[in-house]
């Protein structure tokens, strides 16, 4: 029989299993948005805005300002157009 103890263990395993996962799933899709960028085939606009729709803009850090005034007016819009769809 298990124990409480290994089955929080395997539960814990289980977790990190998941978040290992989620974790792989990032960083393609951040390698996926920089050889797209890196071979010209989207601008810097388009990367911020598929960095910012894969919610990974915490990722990122800083970015040039300009770039980063596209990418709060494009979160604004996902955010009206999501609530307008509610």
């Amino acid at each position: 029989m298990i124990d409480e103890e290994d089955s929080h263990k395997e539960f814990l395993l289980a977790a990190l299993r998941a978040a290992t996962a989620r974790a792989r799933a990032m960083q393609l899709d951040l390698d996926t948005i920089g050889v797209a960028l890196r071979g010209d085939l989207i601008g810097p606009d388009t990367a911020v805005q598929w960095i910012n729709n894969a919610g990974l803009m915490w990722l990122v850090g800083a970015i040039p300002e300009e770039v980063g005034r596209v990418a709060k007016q494009n979160e604004t819009v996902v955010t009206l157009t999501t609530e307008a769809a509610q």
